[in-house]
Order: structure tokens, then C-alpha cells, then sequence
């Protein structure tokens, strides 16, 4: 039987690894889902903190990947957030090389439209590189980005958890005042945004050394990022404006499938290993809402939309961006000599422990733009259609496992209150408080 971890998660298998963590795919009993479930030990204050910090980042956007839940048992904390299959942008890179100027185009609009959000926030996520950017498994289709890993996100005013002088990011996607000491800035996110579209476009690893070198053949995506490889951060647009720098390019159809220059399909496999057979009772065909949802709101799921882009540069609203609901498409990509990649190890996980009190929520500012906005962004996502819906958890109730180490009236913790479970007699049976104490108590 899989590890229940602090009496809601049952760790079923591993899927990425890291020197201070590991991720696994798990099952949420009280919502009822497939998730991804990174788990942590405790280790310093400053981990601590981090681990605090990143469970609090819950940004409500299509194109963000952010922990929807957190839990604490023993020495151990884990983070639980959406569970996607599909690798990320550093496994497109290494699969398919240079990307055409259309399809970057789109990655880059759904990279700005989430950071947007992380900024209207008040936050620096200081990470933005492909290895973050983690894809939904959708085939041909239009791809959908989520960028992940808050582990090391500031939120501008707070105190910063490193000795000064200390860089934090990644070499090669550092702006040129951060490793001159200057203190976070939004700008230096755009910075990495200006290296990552580098990436997309050559194919290649960023040098550690400023300023990047022009791509041998440049292209309109190119002229329209290359400020935000400004060295003086002043110079650099928002990513306000730099989404709507894109407009132009948004507004013709992403065809699919999209081509290498050699003519290869594009295509965003599913890295993921089938669900083990005890799992697969639980798995149906219906689509499901996400966790983030679930735990956070009793709202429908949010329907497929494109991103709105601001028709001026100054607006200081958060634009929503990107598109959900994406079709799988399992193509059978061992033919073609791809190689699995296990999802979910994005950089080095970040140590972490419980306790310390203090959470910090970034709150999402959501900007309504005006019904007469005739602005584009990136392409729809289009709805499945029944031959190619992949395999994902059911929306109602299930059947659970019998869990005879459950009985009506024992006690359980009180880090498994609300935890649903059935015990040997198939009885229903919640977690509650009683008193001072907690008991499984029939579920109503």
C-alpha cells in the first residue's frame, strides 16, 4: 500500500528527484485527484521560510503552476500542486532544437501573460529559465506553459532569507546589476524572459557572459524581445509591454502541428509512466477540475480562453494569459527515438520544514479589460474531441479503498482533519474534532 502522508496524500510513484527532495505523483483523498507532490525536509530557518513562502504563492492564472495545498508530518513538509505531464520547455529544446518563430511566439506570450500576474503581485520570481517553464502533454496542439517553482520568489519589500552579496538564480540567466548586487527587481525577470526567447530561437545553452550574441539568423520574435536584454534595467519594457510588442505576431493562427526547419512535427509527449494498476480503478474519462480550483472555490473549472493584451503599456492591471483545457495527444513517440524525461525536477528543490508562522499569500490582481479590446493573444487551445481525451481522475466521489487501519470512533491526527476515508465495512468515516481530541466520525 502507498505511503499516506500526513493522512491525505498517498504517494504512489516517484517522478523526479533532487538533492534535497524528491516529487512524487499522489493521490489528494479529500479532493479526490492526481497530483504532484513535492516532499521536503527540514533542515534551517531559512529553508523554513522558503518552504512558507512557496506554499503561499497561490496565484490564480492559467499559465502558473503554484502549490495549492501544503501539509506537515514529522520531520517532513510537502506541497501538493496541479500534477503536468508533459516535460518542460528544456526537454522541448533538447528534443526538437530551435523552435519556429510562431510557436516561440506563444510560449513567450503565456510566459509574460504569468508573469504579469507574479508582478501585479508584488512578486520576483528570480528563476524564469526553461528547466521552470513545465508543459501540459499536448501533443500537436497549441502548447500551454505553466511556470513553476516559487522556491526562491521575493516578494518586493520583504526581507530577503540570503546574506547580501549572496546570488541567487541560475548562471547565464542573471541580469547584468544582479550580479552587480543590486537588490531584486522586476526587471531582472524580464532579463531572463530576454535569454530564455534566446534560447528558443538558437536552440542552444545561454553563455554566463553579457551581453548575449545575436542569433545567426535573426527573426521578428528576435527584434521584438531583444530590449529585454537591455543592460540598463530602465531600458527593459514591462511585461505589459513586451506581451503586446507580440500582438502583431499573435494575431496570425499557430498552425498545427508546427514544423521543425526540416520539417519535423512538433509535438509535447507525455513524460509521464502510466498510473500503477491499483490506481487505475480511480482514473475515468471525464475532464476534471484542477486542484487549485477545488480547494480554493466551489466555481465551475475555467473554460479554454485566449489572453487579452493590453492595448497600451501602461495599464496596471494584471492581464490573464495563456489557455487551459488543452487535448493530450499519446502519440507513439518511441518510434521517433525520444527519450522519457521525468517531470517535475525543475533546478534544485528547495529544503524546507514547518512551523516559524509566518505565511505569505500573494493575492491575484485580476484586471477586466474592456469589451470593445480587439487585442489577440496566444492562440486557444482547441477542445478534445473524444478520440484523443487522455485518462484523468473523476470529478464525484469514488470508491475508496477499505483502510483497515481505520474504525468509527478511533482516533487520528490532527493533521488528518477533514481526511476522508472508508474503513474495512465499507462505512464513510471524516476526520473531526472532538474536545481536545480528533476522531474518525461517520461521514453525513
Amino acid at each position: 500500500m502507498a505511503d499516506v502522508f500526513a493522512g491525505r496524500f498517498e504517494l504512489i510513484d516517484p517522478i523526479g528527484a533532487g538533492g534535497t527532495g524528491a516529487v512524487w505523483r499522489a493521490w489528494d483523498r479529500r479532493l479526490e485527484r492526481l497530483c504532484a507532490a513535492k516532499v521536503l525536509r527540514q533542515r534551517h530557518a531559512g529553508a523554513l521560510l522558503r518552504f512558507v513562502r512557496e506554499q503561499g504563492v497561490r496565484l490564480d492564472h492559467p499559465n502558473i503552476l503554484s502549490p495549492y495545498s501544503w501539509a506537515a508530518d514529522d520531520d517532513q513538509a510537502l506541497l501538493a500542486m496541479d500534477l503536468v505531464g508533459g516535460g518542460a520547455v528544456s526537454n522541448l529544446l533538447a528534443d526538437f532544437g530551435p523552435l519556429p518563430d510562431r510557436y516561440a511566439a506563444e510560449l513567450l506570450a503565456q510566459l509574460l501573460g504569468a508573469l504579469v500576474q507574479v508582478h501585479a503581485a508584488g512578486l520576483v520570481h528570480r528563476d524564469i529559465k526553461p528547466a521552470n517553464l513545465l508543459l501540459e502533454a499536448t501533443g500537436t496542439n497549441p502548447p500551454v506553459l505553466r511556470l513553476s517553482d516559487f522556491g526562491i520568489a521575493l516578494s518586493l519589500g520583504e526581507p530577503r532569507l540570503t546574506h547580501q552579496g549572496a546570488l541567487i538564480g541560475t548562471p547565464g540567466y542573471l541580469a547584468p546589476e544582479t550580479l552587480a548586487g543590486s537588490p531584486p527587481a522586476v526587471a531582472q525577470d524580464l532579463y531572463a524572459v530576454g535569454v530564455t526567447a534566446w534560447q528558443l530561437l538558437t536552440g542552444e545553452e545561454p553563455p554566463t557572459t553579457h551581453p548575449l550574441p545575436t542569433p545567426a539568423n535573426p527573426t521578428p520574435v528576435w527584434d521584438l524581445v531583444k530590449p529585454l536584454l537591455a543592460a540598463d534595467p530602465a531600458d527593459r519594457p514591462s511585461a505589459e509591454s513586451a506581451l503586446a510588442a507580440l500582438a502583431p505576431l499573435l494575431a496570425d493562427p499557430l498552425e498545427t502541428p508546427a514544423r521543425t526547419p526540416d520539417q519535423e512535427p512538433i509535438e509535447v509527449f507525455d513524460h509521464l509512466p502510466a498510473v500503477p494498476a491499483a490506481y487505475k480503478h480511480l482514473v475515468a474519462v471525464t475532464p476534471a477540475q484542477s486542484p487549485a480550483d477545488a480547494e480554493h472555490s466551489q466555481t465551475p473549472p475555467r473554460p479554454t480562453v485566449a489572453a487579452l493584451i493590453p492595448r497600451t503599456t501602461d495599464s496596471p492591471e494584471a492581464i490573464p494569459g495563456g489557455a487551459t483545457g488543452a487535448g493530450l495527444s499519446r502519440a507513439a513517440w518511441s518510434k521517433l527515438g525520444r527519450r522519457r524525461v521525468l517531470v517535475g525536477v525543475v533546478g534544485v528543490l528547495v529544503v524546507a520544514g514547518v512551523g516559524g508562522g509566518l505565511l505569505l499569500e500573494a493575492r491575484p490582481h485580476r484586471g477586466t479589460p474592456s469589451s470593445g479590446d480587439s487585442s489577440v493573444g496566444p492562440t486557444p487551445t482547441p477542445s478534445r474531441t473524444p478520440s484523443e481525451t487522455p485518462p484523468v481522475v473523476p470529478t464525484g466521489p469514488v470508491t475508496r479503498v477499505p483502510n483497515a487501519a481505520v474504525t468509527v470512533g478511533a482516533a487520528c491526527g490532527w493533521q488528518e482533519a477533514g481526511s476522508v476515508e472508508t474503513t474495512a465495512d465499507g462505512t464513510r468515516v471524516e476526520c473531526r474534532q472532538q474536545g481536545k481530541t480528533y476522531r474518525w466520525i461517520k461521514a453525513g
